[in-house]
């Protein structure tokens, strides 16, 4: 079988999505009767197996631009059938393939990877560009669930909000996006000294609720901390100090963005891992801290629960509460028992997010697809659920 997979982000590797795309090569040496080929317009250099495509827009139209990537993604994947005369087309963006799943002759396969904008809708509406953006986004999404072949979400939680949102759960299957354990060496023993260290990761710090962190910490006076950020862009660095004042039992570590190989060295040098997130449909990152054996402390929102076992490998609260968030990370703390406990079974329950289990997963629900599809010279589908 052969596979091309167009992504928007593949060399910064930042989000689930890019490290997907980096993991999924992985197939051609392993599983050498399939192929996998990249089209991406996040390229810079050569890349064996990747085809660069270029994605050149006016600054006017860039509130449209995912819309304009339709276009430019399909034409481009029609021109690499000419060399490599893939079976299948996987989009990591089911929007961005909805040109494709409308008028290709061949199968499509979208990804749906958060509920960005599943959850707007009238009843939270702002009038806001950003919300206009997401309320057209929404559209299309449920547009391209009708017509991709089958659509794939990266938690039982997404699941089931984009089959009560969009319809057609015969075509809707869970596959969690995996991270490469042979990359993480699990180390339990945490030094646990002031001050005690926290880990935070996530380039969008608001959904991540770092705020609510610092508030908690700060109620944790009798404990002084030092709270590595990681992720948000430079020009939020001032507004994210401001979250600081005032607390003299925490300091701030900006670290700003950094590669997926120096958050790895954080997990190891830190004692807790916490990102109180008030939205999530996985949490890629929490997985990444339970291999490296770090604690983790987490909310019940989204698809982190899956990860945690609910509660059996870390901490979880209710989101936005910093009373209860402090209760959690001051267990986590003192409860020694506890939480050796906790971090042991993280490290035997994520290997079912190993990505060995990702690769078949997704070669048989691919597979599945091709073997079924009934190729046509027009642009009708006869998909089940259309």
């Amino acid at each position: 079988m052969k596979i091309l997979l167009c992504t928007n982000s593949f060399e910064n590797v930042t989000n689930g999505p890019a490290k997907f795309a980096n993991l999924i090569l992985e197939v051609n040496t392993l599983y050498p009767e399939h192929q996998i080929r990249i089209l991406t317009e996040d390229i810079t250099v050569p890349h064996e197996n990747v085809y660069p495509v270029q994605v050149r827009l006016p600054r006017f139209l860039k509130l449209l631009s995912q819309f304009f990537r339709m276009f430019i993604y399909h034409n481009a994947a029609q021109k690499i059938r000419r060399e490599f005369a893939y079976d299948v087309l996987l989009y990591n963006n089911s929007f961005i393939g909805l040109w494709s799943a409308i008028v290709s002759k061949e199968p499509t396969v979208g990804m749906i990877n958060d509920d960005n904008n599943i959850s707007i809708g009238w009843n939270n509406f702002k009038a806001s560009s950003m919300w206009l953006k997401r309320f057209l986004f929404r559209k299309c999404e449920k547009l391209s669930v009708r017509y991709h072949q089958h659509i794939l979400t990266n938690s039982d939680f997404l699941t089931e909000k984009v089959i009560a949102a969009y319809g057609h759960p015969q075509k809707v299957t869970r596959l969690y996006k995996s991270i490469d354990l042979s990359k993480n060496k699990f180390q339990a023993d945490r030094p646990f000294v002031q001050p005690i260290r926290i880990l935070f990761v996530k380039a969008d710090f608001r959904r991540g609720d770092l705020q609510t962190l610092t508030d908690a910490l700060a109620l944790l006076d009798k404990f002084t901390f030092q709270l590595t950020v990681v992720g948000p862009e430079e020009r939020f660095k001032s507004l994210i100090e401001s979250y600081f004042v005032g607390k003299g039992n925490l300091q701030l570590d900006w670290r700003g963005e950094q590669s997926p190989d120096n958050v790895r060295q954080l997990m190891y040098e830190c004692d807790i891992f916490c990102v109180p997130a008030l939205q999530e449909a996985l949490g890629v990152a929490n997985i990444e801290a339970l291999a490296c054996g770090l604690p983790v402390v987490s909310t019940i929102v989204g698809g982190i629960p899956e990860v945690l076992d609910h509660g059996k490998n870390g901490w979880l609260v209710p989101p936005g509460n910093p009373n209860e968030l402090a209760q959690a990370i001051e267990s986590s703390i003192t409860f020694i028992e506890q939480r050796k406990n906790k971090v042991s079974n993280g490290e035997s329950f994520v290997k079912r997010f190993s990505k060995y289990v990702m690769y078949q997963d997704l070669l048989a629900i691919l597979q599945d697809v091709v073997s079924h599809y009934t190729y046509r010279s027009t642009p009708e589908r006869t998909s089940s659920g259309s």
